[in-house]
């Protein structure tokens, strides 16, 4: 038998209230941000960020690891969110 390769854990941000704010806000209004994996397979260890907006796809142009992944869409979800609205603090 072989050793069987473990799944990779993301690790999960805590969210706070403005997160929240920002991430409805962007859903609501067409901005979507998503995970896509670097290769076929279940045992992927990166990912690239997609984001659609205004009808145009853009991809990261560098990968990201299972440690920084959500954060740096909760972050970007945020970025957008102060781009288009007075919350610019």
């Amino acid at each position: 038998m072989g050793i069987k390769p473990k799944y990779t854990q993301c690790k999960s941000p805590k969210w706070t209230k403005e997160d929240i704010e920002a991430y409805s806000w962007c859903i609501n209004h067409g901005v979507l941000i998503s995970a896509v994996a670097t290769g076929p397979g279940m045992y992927i260890k990166s990912w690239y960020i997609q984001v659609v907006a205004k009808g145009k796809t853009i991809m990261s142009p560098k990968t990201y690891g299972p440690d920084e992944i959500y954060s740096k869409i909760l972050e970007l979800y945020m970025f957008y969110y102060k781009q288009n609205t007075n919350k610019n603090g």
